[in-house]
This record gives C-alpha cells, structure tokens and sequence, in this order.
C-alpha cells in the first residue's frame, strides 16, 4: 500500500502502548504507534480510523531508523488506544491505581485470580469454576448452577471519586457485561451497588443505581403503588440508554470516564453515551466489578484515579 507520508503525518492520534513521536525525512511529524518493523518497512497504527500503514524506512528520519534497528525485533503488547482528549486527562490529572493483564496460570477447578480478585463462585455457583485465565485473557462462564450472575470483584487499594477505567471486551450474541462501582461502606445502598455501565452488542445502559434501584429507601417500599411510583420517577433521571452496533465475538475496547457527576463511555475511540446523575459522583468508589449473566472474555485492565478539580 502506498501512502502519502505528509497526509499521514498530518494526522495526530494516540496509542498509548509502544507510542513515539515520528519524524519523516520532510519535516512532518505524528505520534504513532509502532507495530512492528523488516529490514526496509515500519508499520505503524493511524488512531483517527484504526488503518494500519507500511511506510518505507527510508523515508523516516535518522532517529528513527536508529529506534527501528533497536526495536524490530522486540514483542509489542497489545496496542492501548483512547481517544486524544482522554489521554490529556490521564495525563495531566491521573495516577494508575491498578492495572492487569490476565497472564498467569490459575486453578483448574476453582476460580483462582490472584489477591487482588474476589469472586462469587463460592456463595452462589457452589464453588464451581467460573472464572478462567485462558491465553492471558479473563473468561468469565455463568455455571448451570448458580442462581446470580458471575460477580468478579477487584478492591482497589484507595477510594476514589473520579477515574479512567480501559479494558478490552469480547461479547458474544446475547451477551451482556456490566462495569460496576460498589461501595460496601454506604449503608444507604443495598449491597454497596452505587453505579454501572451494562454492554450488549445492540445497547450500553449507565445506572446511577445509588439514587435509584439499589437505594434502600426506595427499594424497601417498591412493592407498593406509591413506592413503584417513586422508583419509576427516580430511575427516569438516573439512567440512559444509547443504541450500539458492536460485532459479536470481536474484540472491542471500552473506556468509562467518571468524572465528577458524569458517566462517559467510549468504544472503540468513540463517545457512545453519557449521562449526569449524583451517584456517579460518589466520593468512595472501593471496588471494581465484571458482572456477567452468561459469558465474556475481558483483558488489558487498567484504572487511573483522578485528582479531583477545585471548585
């Protein structure tokens, strides 16, 4: 494929694994992703359409060349990508809480994920595996047994309030993966349910749940005409939900960004929903969850605290 490499420099975009600024032998500059390099050819990732190029080596500059020798022959992880403005947001307001990658060897007949992972296989898929590290990747299995959905806790080492949070998603056809932001120290909500963003290949619903389907207050009189009432009135304003065309069984990666009173979602370097609601704005997100009703493969978690903006 021949390409223009001024249009090309002329276009900026971020990737945040194995990502350098790229100098061609005219002036023109881009930071790029490399993915991978011959004797006489680099490819590299462009982040506006997430088309891959093979340009000469030639016609880069001398440091560049110099990297390429150095690092052809390098493994390269996984490409991270997210959108330009976000990375200006991690960059200049966050701290990496916790990240994982999924590559290491666990149990074969129980979920075994490691210190930082909880899961509820025990209490209610009696004990039966439901999470497997397959080839580096989570892949999480609904049991025939269990009588609730696969809950996969991580607790973060601090609360925060605002946060990035990247992952890699697989979902199948009738699929469904919901993000959760739990806080078991709020006694106002049952179970510590405080937020979540829930994926199907055709729909992302965002759940301010405090304020709404897990507030007890409401909860605890939902059975009656007044209190049916009152929840219908509160999950009106405390949820959205926003049409997605994903493809089945094909990577996707998602980014959620809670900051301040707002949950954003993007997949795939797209703005796909956003929705204002208080409890997205909880001052004491404690834990991380995947809450899966049947199946999905997850990888490449990372979680970025924000420091929070003065007032």
């Amino acid at each position: 494929m021949k390409t223009s490499l001024t249009v090309l420099f002329a276009l900026s975009f971020v990737s945040v694994a194995m990502a350098r600024t790229w100098t061609s032998t005219d002036g023109n500059r881009v930071d790029a992703g490399f993915i991978s390099a011959t004797e006489t050819h680099v490819t590299i990732q462009r982040d506006a359409d997430r088309k891959r190029f093979t340009l000469p080596i030639d016609k880069l500059s001398a440091e560049d060349q110099a990297w390429i020798i150095s690092n052809r022959n390098a493994e390269t992880a996984p490409e991270m990508e997210i959108p330009s403005a976000l990375a200006g947001l991690i960059e200049a307001r966050g701290t990496i809480l916790f990240e994982d990658n999924f590559d290491r060897e666990d149990a074969e007949e129980t979920d075994d994920l490691g210190d930082a992972w909880s899961t509820n296989s025990q209490s209610r898929a009696m004990g039966d595996k439901q999470n497997d590290l397959v080839d580096g990747e989570l892949v999480m299995t609904i049991s025939p047994r269990a009588d609730h959905a696969i809950s996969t806790v991580h607790s973060t080492a601090e609360p925060y309030q605002d946060a990035v949070v990247y992952l890699r998603m697989k979902l199948d056809e009738g699929d469904q993966l919901k993000l959760a932001y739990n806080d078991k120290e709020d006694k106002s909500v049952w179970a510590g349910h405080i937020n979540g963003a829930t994926m199907t290949t055709d729909k992302l619903t965002l759940v301010d749940e405090r304020e709404s389907v897990f507030k007890l207050s409401l909860r605890d009189n939902k059975e009656t005409p007044e209190g049916k009432a009152a929840m219908d009135e509160a999950l009106k304003s405390a949820s959205a939900t926003f049409p997605l065309d994903l493809k089945a069984g094909e990577w996707h990666e998602v980014v959620t960004v809670h900051d301040g009173g707002t949950l954003t979602v993007y997949i795939d370097g797209r703005e796909v929903g956003a929705h204002t609601s208080p409890g997205f704005g909880h001052e004491t997100k404690r834990q991380f969850v995947f809450a899966v009703a049947r199946h999905a493969v997850v990888d490449d978690l990372k979680i970025w605290k924000l420091t929070s903006v003065a007032p």
